[in-house]
């Protein structure tokens, strides 16, 4: 019975020791898509009323963007007072509609390439009991109906 297990053993050692390990290669330098690159909550701790942002950057190759759709997580109530500006703080135009678990953001003139957008809903009402809010987003481009998905922006809360 030993003299089995230490075959068993050493056919699964020689196994493990011969397989590849996987190898992965970050691709962001080469990518021409919007991606989400943060989220967060202000105030940290939960209020009656906090201020959610979610940073989206633009890269220098990207197609221009005429639509944000941000699904709103349950537990949340997000109200009309969103504001959007890029990293130097210069306000972005744009008409903005929020329904119940939806926002949308549709933008006259597209925003530059090679920026990052900063949208901040400041009137969002916690009504759920979680402490991970997870938004998605999409986005649509000048020219084409389809949406891309960009992700998930998550903002995790404490109490």
């Amino acid at each position: 019975m030993s003299r089995m297990f230490i075959q068993i053993t050493a056919i699964i050692l020689a196994i493990a020791t011969l397989s590849p390990a996987a190898e992965g290669n970050q691709h962001s330098k080469i990518t021409t898509y919007p991606s989400i690159v943060g989220a967060v909550q202000f105030p940290k701790r939960k209020m009656s009323f906090v201020r959610h942002s979610i940073k989206i950057q633009i890269p220098e190759n990207a197609q221009a963007i005429s639509q944000l759709k941000i699904n709103v997580p349950s537990g949340l109530k997000v109200e009309n007072d969103i504001t959007i500006h890029d990293e130097s703080k210069e306000k972005i135009a744009a008409n903005i509609l929020v329904n119940e678990s939806t926002i949308i953001i549709d933008f006259p003139q597209p925003p530059k390439p090679q920026s990052r957008l900063e949208i901040d809903m400041n009137r969002v009402k916690m009504t759920g009991a979680s402490n991970v809010f997870t938004y998605r987003v999409f986005a649509k481009f000048v020219g084409i109906e389809s949406e891309l998905n960009l992700g998930i922006a998550e903002i995790r809360t404490s109490r």
